[in-house]
């Protein structure tokens, strides 16, 4: 009887590991199957968009503090208010390298009497005015800046190094306290940045958009551009450490920069040391500031050496993009000539106007088939030949590294801007390198262009085969498209983009910084946030899938003082594209991303 019952007890025993066996293997092929349907047919946008936020270091500098105020006390406030944590009732001290937490509170919304989306009474206007944040992104779009108010020296006196310099600290990463989706409550956010240079900081906020209306879709009514400051009495001071490597005296001493998306901040050239070479450090801006990187250094690439250094590394280019890029291309092909004089700097198509004709033959636009590819046949002081759709070039090139020499300056005259300059050894060159263009508007289906019927192996199989290839995207995205479609035409793109180059180099090029305005007509769904968000996907699933590196001019443009982020406000043309000084600096971010040593 004891053999009979225990052999039962056996076969149960054997029976429950086979099937803890096999529920293990199936959860681990269910797991597998899970990540491989999210990392490329992308469907769930509240995964995607939560993947493709960056992972905050400085989370931790909001933990740790009591609230400093109650629910009950926010209610009592109706207007927008901002303060530092730890610096509630008194001016807090860090040291160079420390992260900030800056807590925002947004009471609710009263009606404006220009709100576009008063009275919306029948069900068609309802719809239309139904806006929903995307998923793990803030109801309320937040424009939070720390502002260097001072900085002085230990004598008292005031840093010339920083005299005037407004350096400005963009706080990122906003997250809610707190349901942000209920309208009748006010909203608590989070957003953490980290101070480097000397000084005292002031907070300058702004709420731009409330309610997840940053985020109108095509079929929304586009809301009205209704920006509300933000009180804040917090301030901040940063000590001063001459030692530390950030420390702005000492920014030669850094290594050059091999990537295309380091933080850093806008110094005025006044300001600069004087035995600092004008080669040594980008271009200003408009505004007269220059863009310096915190743990790395920029250097002015001229196109001459940088046409050498493309004709053996890099000699056959693919480059994907909009009317940002044909923007891009135009001081490229024009070995710097383009709108490189300060005296022609106002002219429209410097300013935000481009049109085709500028940069191509009008004749190429009668009848012309889309899609179309150029071929631009880039050499390095004499500009560049233009191809329509030509199936054939004799890339390659030969030479040696890239010449250690320094660009020395010619006298500057009254001319501010030079990037037309060759410098000495480079002028009897004849080194060049192809590009091949095509016109895309992101992952939208329009006007003939799309990206899947265009980008096929027998299309890209025409063309020598490319080395690098540069994909910029997203202003078409945000101005035309849902961002679910978005997060799956862009994992369905990636993965083309690796079946059709295999071994190339990918370049990321981010979306354009949009801020403080808005764009004519109810079309063109643009906000300074939307950017940001599609943008931030885009770049993580290429960096992720392709390995691509990020040629960040958002970032910079980010970082601008907040009366310098106003200057394309009353641009003649409200369209997405920036400045000549700009794109010249923006070059100069891909010029050493590809030509520094690694």
């Amino acid at each position: 009887m004891t053999f009979q019952k225990i052999a039962p007890q056996r076969k149960l025993r054997r029976t429950a590991k086979k099937l803890a066996i096999l529920s293990a293997l199936l959860s681990v092929l269910l797991y597998f199957a899970y990540q491989f349907f999210y990392s490329y047919t992308l469907t769930s946008s509240s995964y995607q968009t939560y993947s493709a936020l960056r992972s905050d270091p400085c989370r931790s500098a909001c933990t740790g503090h009591l609230p400093a105020a109650s629910i009950a006390d926010y209610r009592a406030s109706n207007m927008p208010f901002a303060f530092i944590l730890g610096a509630e009732n008194d001016q807090l001290e860090v040291n160079p390298g420390q992260c900030v937490c800056v807590r925002v509170v947004v009471p609710p919304a009263e009606k404006h009497p220009k709100d576009l989306l008063a009275n919306t009474t029948s069900m068609q206007q309802q719809q239309q005015t139904q806006y929903r944040p995307l998923p793990m992104w803030p109801a309320d779009a937040l424009m939070v800046d720390l502002v260097q108010e001072s900085s002085k020296m230990d004598d008292g006196t005031d840093d010339p190094l920083y005299f005037g310099a407004r350096i400005t600290v963009a706080v990122d990463n906003f997250r809610a306290l707190g349901n942000d989706r209920d309208v009748f409550k006010p909203h608590v956010f989070e957003g953490t940045a980290r101070l480097y240079d000397p000084g005292t900081y002031v907070v300058d906020a702004r709420v731009d958009a409330r309610n997840g209306q940053w985020n109108a879709e095509p079929g929304q009514l586009t809301p009205a551009y209704l920006e509300e400051t933000v009180e804040c009495r917090s301030r901040i001071s940063v000590r001063r450490d001459h030692r530390h490597p950030t420390y702005l005296a000492r920014h030669q001493d850094l290594p050059l920069c091999a990537g295309g998306d380091n933080t850093g901040r806008w110094v005025p050239e006044d300001n600069l040391p004087w035995h600092w070479k004008k080669w040594s450090y980008l271009y200003p801006a408009e505004d007269g500031r220059v863009w310096l990187p915190y743990w790395c250094r920029l250097r002015r690439i001229s196109h001459a050496e940088f046409v050498f250094h493309m004709s053996y590394a890099f000699p056959s280019i693919h480059w994907y993009g909009d009317s940002n890029s044909r923007r891009t291309l135009r001081p490229l092909v024009s070995a710097g000539k383009w709108c490189h004089c300060k005296s022609i700097l106002e002219r429209l198509d410097c300013l935000c106007n481009d049109a085709p004709k500028d940069l191509f033959p009008d004749e190429w636009y009668a009848g012309m088939p889309v899609p179309h590819w150029y071929r631009v046949h880039t050499h390095g002081i004499n500009g560049s030949e233009i191809y329509l759709d030509l199936r054939t070039s004799d890339s390659g090139g030969g030479g040696s590294r890239t010449d250690p020499r320094p660009i020395l300056e010619k006298d500057p005259t009254d001319e501010r801007y030079l990037p037309d300059f060759v410098p000495p050894g480079y002028g009897n060159r004849n080194d060049f390198y192809d590009l091949f263009y095509l016109f895309t508007r992101g992952t939208q289906d329009m006007y003939g262009s799309y990206w899947a019927r265009d980008i096929t192996p027998a299309t890209v199989a025409r063309y020598p085969k490319a080395t690098l290839v540069v994909f910029q995207m997203v202003t078409w995205d945000v101005a035309f498209g849902h961002f679910d479609d978005f997060v799956r035409q862009t994992a369905l793109l990636v993965r083309r983009l690796k079946t059709v180059y295999p071994d190339a180099r990918f370049v990321y090029r981010s979306g354009p910084f949009w801020c403080c305005r808005q764009a004519e007509g109810q079309d063109k769904k643009y906000s300074r946030l939307r950017f940001i968000a599609f943008d931030r996907h885009a770049r993580g699933v290429f960096r992720r899938h392709l390995d691509a590196e990020i040629w960040d001019v958002m970032g910079p443009a980010g970082q601008r003082a907040p009366e310098s982020k106003r200057l394309d406000e009353n641009m003649p043309c409200r369209s997405a594209h920036s400045r000549a000084e700009v794109i010249h600096i923006d070059n100069q971010l891909l010029m050493n991303m590809l030509v520094n040593p690694l």
